[in-house]
């Protein structure tokens, strides 16, 4: 039966590929993994027996030498909220699978160092400060009316600590990503009238701590998980509606060298939509391609060009924009509301090829399907104008 399985899937899956997708551990220990390993140019081959191997002489002395697994340093991503974690409070984009800057990026290590000895320590190491970035976006408008204009800034900092290190759970080394920030809006509209009562504040706050961890449990399977805590207000209210608990929990399946399937959900824990579905599949055709055909963050990346230290992308992206705050309206009264739209953008981003450097992207968008949402109303929902959308990010 193992046979004509393992002769299924060396048919169906490619004998070669050149992008990876995922970090492949040593040999696995069950049947099905061994399987999924099996010569077919995916995985680890299992090793075939030396020449001289003897099948009634003691196996133990007859073990190959130890071979070292070949594993590329990926760049750890911000946060499991992807790649704006700060406003709109979460980010639905998913983090990398496979570096951006491709065979540009740095060196291989090994995880696992040929014949080690006792007292040897794994070569890859790890950073515990990752970086920081900051970005700026701008939903154009003029305040009158319906036509609200927004300014998103957000910056944010990124830790690394080890968690389950050397677990069999964690075959990839994934570390605990901590990822503490801060976000301002500044809200221009809109504009209240007597008959027109929706109104907004002047500004409103993020003050929030992502922790994320991205494990592989065997070759096959892995996960993507989040939680985020934090404040949302215009510190003029401050009670239980101003705390939220974001997250996301996401499996993670290796189809092929260069296709990953993804499934689960992200909780948004919003007033109006608490939770999302999320799946799709992620494809890495070749070093300078990767398509995100995934809900709710869909996006197409393409590589035009290396130029000295870094790597030039554009992109094609989608996402589900806003947020939710608290505030105290025109009227005396506290409320909760959301603000929610949909957003697609065009952009190019530029990525270091080493391990560290400046890193940034801008990008223009047209937003639509913008709504605010009043817990307590008057009124519940007010539609506003579709507008444009220029961001702005840096990251080191």
């Amino acid at each position: 039966m193992l046979s004509v399985i393992a002769v299924v899937t060396a048919a169906c899956w490619p004998a070669t590929s050149v992008g990876q997708t995922a970090s492949l551990p040593p040999p696995a220990a069950s049947s099905l993994d061994r399987i999924a390993q099996a010569p077919s140019g995916y995985g680890t081959p299992l090793t075939p027996p030396p020449p001289t191997w003897d099948p009634f002489a003691p196996q133990a002395t007859q073990l190959p030498p130890q071979q070292p697994v070949m594993v590329p340093q990926q760049p750890f991503a911000s946060s499991a909220m992807g790649g704006q974690p700060g406003y709109p409070g979460y980010s639905t984009v998913a983090p990398n699978i496979v570096p951006t800057q491709g065979t540009a990026g740095p060196p291989q290590q090994y995880l696992f160092p040929p014949n080690p000895q006792p007292n040897s320590s794994m070569q890859q190491t790890m950073r515990l400060f990752q970086g920081v970035r900051g970005s700026w976006a701008y939903l154009a408008g003029n305040g009158k009316g319906t036509s609200v204009a927004v300014n998103e800034l957000d910056t944010t900092a990124t830790f690394a600590i080890p968690f389950f290190h050397n677990s069999q759970a964690n075959l990839n080394h994934a570390p605990l990503l901590v990822t503490p920030g801060f976000g301002l809006q500044l809200w221009d509209g809109p504009q209240t009238t007597a008959t027109m009562l929706a109104d907004l504040p002047p500004n409103t706050y993020d003050a929030f701590l992502d922790t994320a961890w991205n494990p592989q449990f065997t070759p096959l399977f892995g996960a993507e998980l989040g939680v985020r805590v934090g404040v949302f207000t215009n510190w003029d209210v401050f009670n239980i509606d101003s705390w939220r608990i974001m997250g996301r929990g996401i499996g993670t399946l290796n189809l092929t060298p260069t296709m990953q399937g993804k499934l689960g959900v992200v909780y948004l824990d919003r007033n109006l939509v608490k939770i999302l579905p999320a799946g799709g599949i992620t494809w890495t055709p070749d070093d300078d391609s990767r398509y995100d055909i995934f809900f709710p963050s869909p996006r197409a990346s393409h590589r035009i060009i290396n130029l000295n230290k870094h790597s030039i992308w554009w992109y094609l992206a989608g996402e589900y924009g806003g947020g939710a705050w608290t505030f105290r309206r025109s009227t005396g009264q506290i409320s909760p509301f959301d603000y929610n739209d949909i957003r697609v953008t065009l952009g190019t981003e530029w990525v270091p090829v080493t391990a560290t450097g400046l890193a940034g992207n801008f990008e223009v968008g047209y937003v639509f399907y913008r709504q605010l949402f009043f817990v307590d109303g008057p009124p519940q929902y007010q539609n506003l104008d579709d507008t444009f959308m220029f961001r702005l990010g840096l990251a080191y």
